[in-house]
């Protein structure tokens, strides 16, 4: 099999129900089911100064059908709207009839209204944040859980400044605010940018996914490796639009674009941008036709850190895009080359998200993500014909991240004769399970250095279901595991590390169970590992503070009074709604753009 087409599984259909009811509705109620239904909403490809031949570059993004209330509000969302100097209100997207899903609108034809239309904004935010949810769950083969297992609070115009713009992790939160740019009279709204929203949305799923990433212990490595997923998420999921790709190849007019001489240093030019060009490259983020800064690993700020990771993984774009465009046909027409840039775009964002199963909850290294991406694209694609693994072995290679000769992959050849519980199935749902297989498995504790004194925390226990490219499920269990402690300073210097203040250490790992309950993989970070704690011990004392790291905890707030009843405006089709959650002005966002 190739690595190249990927199924998603469709629900089957349901085809014993009684015959009093129609297919596809729930038995007894008389309403339709909407289960596995995807409905289309409009939004702008890339952002408002995006122009097609009548209007703002669109797309249609297919997101989940749902029960949609005023705000719009979802299970997993609510968007709160502002017009610049009114309070925030609700807006009613929904359908007046089951399953009050969002009704679908085109933006106005002309900037100025674009700008001004808050029921736009409000579709836009919506459709880009349930569309990139759906990208994870779907990636994975199972839910995603974030803000403790609450909604995900969305502020689509508020009024802060771009700097101030981003996800605040501690309130469940991300915040809009808006920037001035010489192509328009008034502000922009920073959610009217596809990418954008992508972006903050990405880091509060990766957030729940690995919340250990982005913590008070986290090191820079672990937040470039946030933002360098978000920028990747954010760039290639409009890259996947190939209306959009089409406009790029063409920018500079059509007649110039020669189809056979397309190469690698074109494709690399300016195809991949955030922000619609309100920001530069150079000073945003750095340019794809630039190699790494020769110490990348080093750099202080996690965006330009981990630039050097999305530099990587887009090289690795262009470089498949050329091999499609070399194959037969390939370079027939203008349509063949953006489509295949699209589809490539794609798979490399399928297979990174992948490898978020496949590393530690702890310490991860950019090691960690190259071992994570080859092992999750082998368990689900096993014959790499397009030699997709080769090229991302290369180019990070290029980058100075290699793994060692020999690597064992998936990190279990050296665990035999493991013993496993009776309740195999228990695997899969029960955290007791997984402390238990690791107590009865001493190579196991040995190899992670699991204090057998202190409590393991098993973090989450989760079943994965995947389709491969040649339509069969890839079922596996997933499961994480950390332990953490402090050290006094006389402890600390027994244990081995050099230090005049206590410390705290930790580590954990990643393991996962075959569709046999048996151990597929394992990524461990040691906790009683003198040298790897050291070496956190220093990087910390020479690093300087990360300019965008995870801010401390604030002190902690009195709780609010309840709010007032929602009033209802006489005669309107929108209702005053709660302000977003109050944030301290002193308060920073934990990610920002």
């Amino acid at each position: 099999m190739t690595n190249g087409a990927e199924t998603n599984g469709a629900e089957p259909n349901c085809s014993e129900l009684p015959a009093a009811e129609p297919p596809g509705t729930d038995p007894g109620s008389g309403i339709p089911a909407h289960s596995g239904q995807q409905v289309g909403l409009t939004v702008l490809a890339e952002g408002p100064f995006t122009r097609g031949p009548d209007g703002p570059l669109t797309t249609t993004l297919r997101v989940p059908v749902e029960r949609i209330g005023p705000g719009p509000r979802s299970a997993r969302f609510d968007v709160i709207v502002r017009r610049p100097g009114e309070k925030p209100f609700t807006l009613e997207l929904g359908s007046p009839t089951p399953p009050w899903m969002v009704v679908d609108e085109r933006p106005p034809d002309s900037l100025a209204a674009l700008l001004q239309d808050s029921r736009f904004l409000a579709q836009q935010v919506y459709a880009v944040a349930a569309s990139t949810l759906a990208l994870f769950e779907s990636t994975l083969g199972r839910r995603m859980g974030w803000v403790g297992g609450g909604r995900l609070t969305i502020s689509a115009y508020d009024r802060v400044s771009y700097r101030e713009s981003g996800y605040y992790r501690d309130d469940g939160l991300i915040r809009f605010g808006h920037k001035r740019d010489g192509r328009a009279q008034k502000a922009v709204p920073l959610a009217l940018f596809r990418d954008l929203v992508a972006h903050e949305v990405t880091h509060a799923i990766v957030d729940g996914y690995r919340p250990k990433w982005a913590d008070s212990h986290a090191e820079t490595d672990q937040l470039a490796l946030h933002e360098a997923i978000a920028d990747l998420v954010a760039l290639l999921s409009v890259f996947s639009t190939q209306t959009l790709v089409e406009q790029l190849l063409t920018q500079n007019g059509e007649a110039s674009l020669d189809l056979d001489t397309l190469d690698e240093n074109l494709l690399r030019s300016d195809l991949f941008r955030l922000g619609d060009g309100m920001f530069t490259r150079g000073s945003a983020r750095p340019s794809l036709a630039e190699d790494p800064h020769p110490n990348w690993r080093t750099l202080s700020d996690p965006h330009l850190r981990g630039g050097a990771i999305v530099q990587v993984l887009l090289r690795v774009v262009a470089r498949l895009w050329i091999t499609r465009l070399d194959a037969p046909g390939g370079r027939s027409s203008l349509f063949q080359v953006a489509r295949a840039g699209a589809s490539v775009g794609r798979q490399v964002l399928s297979m990174l998200i992948r490898s978020l199963g496949y590393m530690p909850p702890v310490d991860v290294t950019w090691e960690d993500l190259l071992r994570g991406i080859l092992a999750a694209d082998r368990t689900v694609v096993p014959d790499d014909d397009l030699d997709y693994r080769g090229v991302v072995v290369t180019a990070f290679a290029e980058a100075g991240i290699v793994l060692p000769t020999p690597t064992d992959l998936y990190g279990v050849s050296t665990f035999t004769g493991l013993r496993y519980p009776v309740r195999l199935a228990a695997l899969g749902s029960d955290p007791e399970e997984i402390v238990r297989f690791l107590w009865e498995n001493p190579t196991l504790l040995a190899a992670a250095k699991i204090d057998p004194t202190r409590p393991i925390v098993v973090e989450r226990v989760r079943p994965t279901l995947r389709v491969g490219p040649d339509g069969f499920v890839v079922s596996e269990i997933g499961s994480t595991f950390t332990q953490g402690f402090q050290l006094s300073t006389a402890e600390a210097r027994r244990f081995g590390l050099t230090t005049r203040a206590p410390v705290f250490i930790r580590g954990g790992g990643q393991l996962r169970f075959d569709e046999g309950g048996r151990l597929s993989f394992a990524a461990l970070k040691p906790i009683l590992d003198p040298e790897r704690q050291q070496a956190k011990l220093d990087a910390a004392i020479q690093a300087p503070h990360p300019v965008d790291a995870a801010p401390p905890a604030a002190p902690p707030v009195a709780p609010r009074a309840a709010p007032p009843p929602v009033p209802v405006l006489p005669g309107a089709t929108r209702r005053i709604a709660a302000a977003p959650p109050e944030v301290s002005a002193h308060r920073r966002p934990t990610f920002h753009p």
